[in-house]
């Protein structure tokens, strides 16, 4: 049984990280900065980093132009904006052609454009080249670094999104929690677990540091990357969390899993049966792996309840394994009559020999003989099961309790012919002849 249950929740585990998708379905995008040429957006920024670089002057001439395609972007006129900045690149040309921050503000405007169309091929190229100018303001590069990372996330180039994103890291100052995570993604989808891991801890910590609480896609990144990793215990802490903080039935079903690869049974049977209690286990699977653990916890009652309310409430096929189980958790309980009950359905349903004849010596057991006699004679007829010796001495033992000896006797010779009840055939032969003799005896003093 604990096979199977390990077996059953190991699939658990998997089903619940598969419905996540990738890491990426997981941090959703934040929205691309401003392009730094807008009024307002970077004008700032740029003096501040002319202080410490040596960057060209934006012309107002050309700002101005700038504001127009800004301005036509604003209401969705991507085709107006895009013929404004091809404008501007013919007419300041040769003398007056655009300096390096002039162009830089040209390519970012086109990546924001391309960007707003979802065409993210251009939008990259676009990025690229604003990058490709000498002495940008210090937030413009910054700025333009993440933004491409993203982009690169989007489009699921990974390994260049991981490269910009440590290029990042180099220059920003006092990086958002956010951007570890995103770091995070990076690394896991490049099968950079141990670094994806310490980036989400330094995502954790800063998110502490800002006083801020942690996000829960954050933890269920970790709980992602430390399972492929193959770090349970890990796995096992974040989906403590997970469950205490978001409580639904997904994290206490796979942290009962992650528990039972562990092998720490008892906290395996505790996250599962909060989940059982609260009403979250609706289908089979579910609870027919409930009932097994607590068959696995000696509380076999319990296992049959479950079993049990789950076929009243129509949660439970009522097939011949189904309530073979329910039998079986019975008969643990020492409920045997109640245990018949279920065994009987669940022979008749599976035509089994071997469940056949386990039912004629439960039946016996419970003095019903003329049942067991049935069920023995129908084990037999199909084999009678993994011990056919076995089967026809509890067929003789039922014969003879109601009085049918010369039956009984057939039966008992038939089973010493195996050696396995040889011996206990035999006593029960010579046992026999000594009452069939008596009662021969009774008879005639009467």
């Amino acid at each position: 049984m604990n096979g199977a249950l390990q077996g059953r929740q190991r699939g658990a585990i998997r089903r619940g990280l598969s419905r996540l998708g990738v890491a990426a379905a997981l941090l959703a995008l934040p929205a691309l900065l401003a392009p730094a040429g807008w009024p307002g957006a970077s004008s700032a920024r740029a003096e501040d980093a002319q202080a410490t670089r040596r960057t060209p002057t934006l012309r107002n001439e050309v700002h101005a132009k700038l504001a127009d395609v800004q301005q036509a972007a604003e209401v969705g006129d991507f085709a107006t904006a895009e013929r404004l900045l091809a404008a501007l690149q013919a007419e300041f040309s040769g003398k007056r052609a655009l300096n390096s921050y002039e162009l830089a503000n040209v390519h970012n405007f086109y990546a924001y454009i391309y960007y707003s169309q979802q065409k993210h091929p251009e939008a990259i190229r676009a990025y690229e080249n604003v990058l490709a100018q000498p002495g940008l303001p210090g937030a413009m590069e910054t700025g333009t670094r993440y933004s491409l990372a993203q982009l690169y996330v989007a489009t699921g180039d990974w390994k260049r999104a991981a490269a910009m994103l440590e290029s990042w890291f180099g220059i920003a100052e006092e990086p958002a929690p956010e951007a570890w995570m995103l770091l995070a993604q990076t690394n896991y989808q490049i099968g950079e677990y141990e670094r994806a891991l310490g980036n989400i801890d330094k995502g954790m910590a800063e998110a502490r540091r800002r006083g801020m609480a942690p996000k829960e896609n954050w933890y269920l990144l970790a709980r992602m990357i430390s399972y492929d990793k193959g770090d349970l215990r890990r796995t096992a802490s974040v989906l403590e969390v997970l469950a205490r903080q978001w409580p639904r039935k997904d994290y206490f079903v796979q942290l009962s899993a992650i528990h039972g690869e562990l092998k720490d049974e008892p906290r395996q049977l505790a996250a599962m049966e909060v989940a059982y209690l609260a009403g979250w286990l609706d289908d089979e699977r579910e609870l027919v792996n409930m009932a097994y653990l607590y068959l696995g916890a000696d509380m076999p009652w319990k296992a049959a309840r479950v079993l049990e309310k789950g076929l009243e409430a129509g949660k439970v096929e009522a097939g011949a394994k189904n309530l073979e189980l329910i039998g079986i958790a019975l008969r643990q309980a020492r409920e045997n009559r109640h245990a018949i009950v279920y065994l009987e359905r669940a022979a008749a349903l599976a035509g089994d020999a071997e469940m056949w004849a386990r039912l004629a010596n439960l039946q016996l057991d419970e003095d019903a003989s003329e049942q067991a006699v049935e069920a023995a004679r129908k084990a037999l007829a199909m084999g009678g099961g993994r011990r056919p010796d076995h089967t026809q001495v509890v067929l003789g033992m039922a014969l003879y309790n109601l009085g049918r000896y010369d039956e009984a006797r057939a039966a008992f010779t038939e089973a010493g012919r195996d050696p396995r009840s040889e011996q206990v055939a035999t006593q029960w032969l010579h046992f026999l002849q000594t009452e069939i003799a008596r009662a021969a005896q009774l008879a005639q003093e009467l």
